[in-house]
This record gives structure tokens, C-alpha cells and sequence, in this order.
């Protein structure tokens, strides 16, 4: 493979890497304002009205004290997203801080050969993700 093609291969892949981290940081206040309307809802939850609302509404009016507890009630052991995956990352410096245990998988970065211990894992905690 030449250094050419090696570069467009390395650039497409940062490109995707940072157009999927744009997607999961807009994402989570939106999955953080579901959560609080489902927490609150008594009896009837109607996802597609409270998504309708989230979605046409800003999200940057969501405070980060929901954020950061939606996030915390996340990273609980044993419990995964029935849907996605979870990445939280520091906001400052862009470093893993915590990670769901199907994330490696979701986002195709666990192995597809036997690994061999020169290979290192991709996502780790501290890990900067830019």
C-alpha cells in the first residue's frame, strides 16, 4: 500500500472518528432530556412526542447537572443501553473517562483476528479520542 493511499485511509477514518464523536456529544443531552421526561412521566410515555419536542428544541438548554446524572446512572455496573453504546469523555482534554462494556463492538473496534500482545486496544480509559 503506498504512503499515498495510506494517508487517504488514515484521513477518511479520523474524518469518521470525529463525525461519529459529533454525533454521540450532540446526542447525549437529547438521550439525557428522554431519560428525565421518561423518569417523570406517571404513567404514559410517548417517545415520539417527547423526541418530537427534544429534537426541535435546543439542546443546549439542557443543564449539565442532567447530563452528568443520566451519564452517572449509565456507567453503573451491568447496565448497557439497549440501544447504542456509551462513551463519556472528559470535556476539557477529550479523554476517556468511562466507556459501556458493548462500545468496543458498537463502534468496531474490538478485534477481528486473534489478538496477539503486541496489539493494543483501541479504547481504554484515558484514551484521547480526537
Amino acid at each position: 500500500m503506498s504512503s499515498k493511499s495510506t494517508n487517504k485511509t488514515n484521513c477518511s477514518v479520523s474524518n469518521s472518528s470525529r463525525s461519529r464523536h459529533s454525533r454521540v456529544v450532540a446526542q447525549t443531552p437529547i438521550d439525557a432530556k428522554l431519560h428525565v421526561d421518561f423518569e417523570e412521566s406517571e404513567q404514559l410515555f410517548d417517545y415520539s412526542t417527547s423526541i418530537d419536542v427534544n429534537i426541535s428544541s435546543s439542546t443546549s438548554n439542557v443543564p449539565s447537572s442532567t447530563v452528568s446524572a443520566y451519564l452517572q446512572k449509565m456507567q453503573r455496573g451491568s447496565l448497557i443501553q439497549p440501544f447504542g453504546c456509551m462513551i463519556a469523555v472528559e470535556e476539557q482534554n477529550f479523554t476517556v473517562l468511562a466507556y459501556s462494556e458493548n462500545a468496543p463492538e458498537m463502534l468496531d473496534l474490538a478485534p477481528h483476528a486473534v489478538p496477539n500482545i503486541e496489539q493494543q486496544e483501541a479504547l481504554t480509559f484515558g484514551t484521547d479520542v480526537r
